[in-house]
């Protein structure tokens, strides 16, 4: 590819890749850093280079922990990029790959690092219609972050919303009978993704993308448990509801289903979100039920008796630790 089509400012180091819409390839800006860039290819279709010019717009609105950072970008004309955060970790496929399966609080921990930005996402109004481990990247510290939004769109976005688009391995059955994707198509490519996670293996597979369909249309994958007998059969109950071939079966949000996650695994809650509404169903449920792990008050700063001088550590701290 010709050094012209890079912006200016960037040093390449080497070539990282190469996806359905662009080349990637690690580089180096002043003011960013070693970073991750995006070129499209030249010869895309007029349908291919909308999903370029959907990832930089739906990105560049999107700062989250766990959601790939985006720096700058132009989303149309010859000199149209993309400026990624790079994760050194790689990716979780390729963890999942070189490991097998994993420690389950590591996999619990990936788990809902990605259900973290995907609720985000859908708080931002954006679908992702691709949520599997080839698009989570990974640091070096271990935190998981979604990414490659080619094939997100808007949720007020209804121009190709119907199109059959995703990876066959984690597509929700009524996308793959050309049904509009919805917030629960997203939650159920997370619930596979949990299931291979813990499994270390997905929970459908064939050799054909039909072979696929079929399993995902009719098939049932074997329990969690008969892969790892260790999970909590509470957890295998929660992944098996996100992957409900019928949606109106599934979680509600995404918050709804990492607090599920979280009961079912033993886990401390996450503390309450601020105000940001979730996107979702309206709940048929009914509103969720007190938490009784309410944190109780702080105990009042002990003083010291009149004829006792507080210790250093008191001085500092305020008391004493238990």
């Amino acid at each position: 590819m010709s050094s012209r089509r890079f912006p200016p400012g960037y040093q390449t180091l080497r070539a990282l890749g190469t996806g359905q819409t662009s080349h990637v390839f690690l580089t180096e800006h002043k003011r960013f850093g070693v970073v991750a860039l995006k070129l499209p290819k030249p010869e895309l279709t007029s349908e291919l280079r909308r999903l370029f010019e959907n990832e930089v717009q739906l990105t560049l609105k999107l700062e989250h922990p766990n959601v790939i950072r985006a720096y700058e970008g132009q989303p149309t004309g010859d000199t149209a990029f993309l400026t990624l955060e790079y994760c050194d970790g790689g990716t979780l496929d390729q963890k999942l790959l070189d490991k097998g399966q994993m420690a389950l609080e590591r996999a619990y921990h990936y788990i809902l690092q990605v259900a973290a930005g995907l609720s985000f996402c859908h708080q931002r109004q954006v679908l992702h219609r691709d949520v599997k481990p080839a698009n989570v990247f990974l640091t070096k510290q271990g935190e998981a972050k979604l990414g490659d939004f080619g094939t997100g769109i808007f949720l007020s976005d209804k121009s190709g919303a119907d199109l059959r688009v995703g990876t066959a391995f984690y597509m929700a059955p009524e996308v793959f009978q050309s049904e509009a994707a919805t917030v629960q198509s997203d939650i159920y490519s997370l619930g596979v993704l949990s299931y291979e996670v813990i499994a270390g293996q997905r929970p459908f597979v064939g050799n054909t993308q039909e072979e696929v369909m079929i399993a995902h249309l009719s098939g049932l994958p074997k329990r969690l448990s008969h892969h790892r007998p260790e999970v909590p059969q509470p957890l295998t109950k929660v992944i098996s509801q996100a992957m409900a071939r019928d949606s109106a079966k599934r979680y509600d949000s995404v918050a709804q289903f990492s607090a599920e996650f979280r009961k079912a695994a033993g886990l401390e809650p996450t503390p309450a979100p601020s105000a940001a509404p979730q996107i979702g169903r309206a709940s048929r449920r009914g509103a969720p039920s007190a938490r009784r792990d309410q944190n109780p008050a702080p105990d009042p700063k002990p003083q010291p008796k009149p004829d006792e001088k507080p210790s250093m550590l008191e001085r500092i701290f305020g008391r004493k630790k238990k």
